[in-house]
């Protein structure tokens, strides 16, 4: 990872023991990463807003994604943004570009998943000046084509 000049990971800490969570982030800062808690889906566990920052307890970021967006209102994530004194990762899909708050996201990514709408979605990100999401399955390979662009991409397990 150091070698390809990462600088962020994004854990998914769903189910997982508190120490574990401790750890793996104190690892991530000791490999020059900065560990950002992806809090996945957080309707479908009915998380209030406090649950989300305390779900990130220990990370250096918090990330909420497009079911965030989708499921939240914009006071829901100003309210966020009071609470969560470190930075907001934003992650929306290309239709969700009227969902965003106006500021208060301290990086924004459009998620690129579909070959069939890849060019397009890299348009919405230069719009926006986001960093374009990869699909590990679909668009990964498309890397090569953004240049200078900023990425990131999620490895599955399986």
């Amino acid at each position: 990872m150091r070698a390809a000049r990462y600088r962020v990971v994004f854990l998914d800490y769903r189910n997982v023991a508190d120490p574990v969570q401790q750890h793996v982030a104190q690892e991530a800062r000791q490999q020059g990463l900065m560990p950002v808690v992806w809090v996945q889906s957080p309707q479908y566990r009915s998380m209030s807003i406090p649950d989300l920052v305390n779900e990130a307890r220990h990370g250096d970021g918090i990330q909420v994604d497009d079911h965030f967006f989708a499921n939240y209102t914009r006071a829901d994530f100003y309210r966020l943004r009071q609470l969560y004194t470190k930075p907001i990762f934003c992650s929306i899909q290309p239709f969700q570009v009227a969902l965003l708050p106006p500021g208060g996201c301290n990086q924004l990514d459009v998620q690129c998943y579909t070959a069939q709408t890849f060019q397009q979605c890299v348009k919405t990100a230069d719009r926006l000046g986001a960093v374009v999401s990869l699909s590990t399955k679909n668009t990964l390979g498309y890397q090569n084509s953004l240049g200078t662009r900023r990425f990131n991409t999620f490895l599955w397990p399986g």
